[in-house]
């Protein structure tokens, strides 16, 4: 492979700006997204990033050249013919905007069937990997074209340029529709960079649960709970954390045995007794799974083993109203029934 090098030009001086400039911005929002900072910066950034950084790539290594040939089948004729047309800065621009909104969810697609999952330590990293790899592709084949073929960013010249694009005198529907096109785009690109921006830790939420074994592979299942015990019996089950907020956090899990009365048509909780409690402190996507052993303090039919989940550590009196989280499982103490598990 060779690069066309006509005059003594260095080749850092050759090099696309408007690549390198995409580049450094996906190189930038890795490394603020790794800080978990940047406040406006992170925002300006981070919208260009996702709007319109991976489609500029794109459409720069499909086209190189300052024109493109674009492929015409005649309707009437057996043959094809090319027509060569200019694809003018703005027009890339437009094109970039749109390539991204299918491009950066196509990343999110992919990212989905490996082991590392759509997360933010991944979707940010992903696109940016994917964005430079294109930038660098589009690059060389910009250098393997003669310097007066190649497309070049020197002066855009928005302003004139917008209004040559949007403006039709004769016809004022179509500058209206033009104009509507533009405003709308604004808008969505600002709508989805500021989105995407004050949102790269993706949703926060904490997940618990609480899980059975299977009694032949010993496997945690969504199923086989304890149902029923007898006095003095003992209840395993495998409580489960997923810690996807912002930051580290730390969990305390107080686990209640609870008896329930309907007097007066409400279910209330009459008696309640706690058996269990442990913490755990988690990173930001780290997950943890505790064994768990439980022996009821009281006898009964439709008892309730809660488990109640705190951040920073529980209140003077645990309850399912003041809880983060909670799960509950139901089980018969000394009963001849089962009454099963909820969540």
């Amino acid at each position: 492979m060779s690069f066309d090098d006509r005059g003594n030009t260095p080749l850092a001086g050759r090099l696309p700006l408007d690549l390198l400039v995409v580049t450094l911005v996906s190189l930038a929002v890795v490394a603020l997204a790794a800080r978990n900072g940047g406040g406006l910066v992170r925002m300006l950034l981070g919208g260009a990033f996702v709007l319109f950084c991976p489609g500029y790539a794109l459409v720069s290594a499909l086209f190189p050249q300052r024109t493109a040939r674009v492929p015409e089948r005649l309707s009437t004729m057996g043959f094809r013919r090319e027509e060569t047309i200019p694809l003018s800065r703005l027009e890339r621009v437009v094109a970039s905007i749109a390539v991204s909104v299918v491009l950066v969810p196509f990343i999110g697609f992919l990212l989905h069937y490996t082991k590392w999952g759509i997360r933010p330590t991944t979707m940010v990293p992903g696109v940016a990997v994917t964005t430079v790899a294109l930038a660098v592709l589009a690059a060389v084949r910009r250098l393997r074209l003669p310097p007066d073929e190649r497309f070049a960013v020197a002066s855009l010249a928005l302003a004139r340029r917008l209004d040559g694009w949007v403006r039709e005198p004769d016809r004022p529907v179509y500058t209206a529709l033009n104009a509507f096109l533009v405003v709308g785009l604004v808008v969505a690109a600002a709508g989805v960079g500021i989105a995407a921006a004050t949102s790269t830790n993706g949703e926060r939420y904490t997940e618990l649960s609480v899980l059975g074994s299977d009694p032949d592979t010993g496997t945690a299942v969504a199923d086989e709970y304890p149902r029923e015990l007898a006095p003095g019996e003992e209840a395993t089950v495998r409580v489960g954390i997923e810690n996807r907020e912002a930051g580290a956090r730390t969990y305390t899990v107080v686990t209640q045995l609870q008896r329930l009365d309907d007097a007066g048509g409400e279910t209330c909780v009459v008696e309640r007794s706690e058996v269990d409690r442990f913490d755990a402190r988690l990173q930001p996507g780290e997950s943890a799974e505790r064994t768990r052993t439980v022996e009821p303090t009281m006898a009964g039919d439709g008892l309730r083993i809660a488990y109640l989940l705190y951040v920073d550590g529980p209140p003077a009196n645990p309850t399912a109203e003041n809880a983060y989280r909670s799960v509950h499982l139901w089980v018969d103490v000394g009963g001849p029934s089962a009454t099963g598990a909820n969540a």
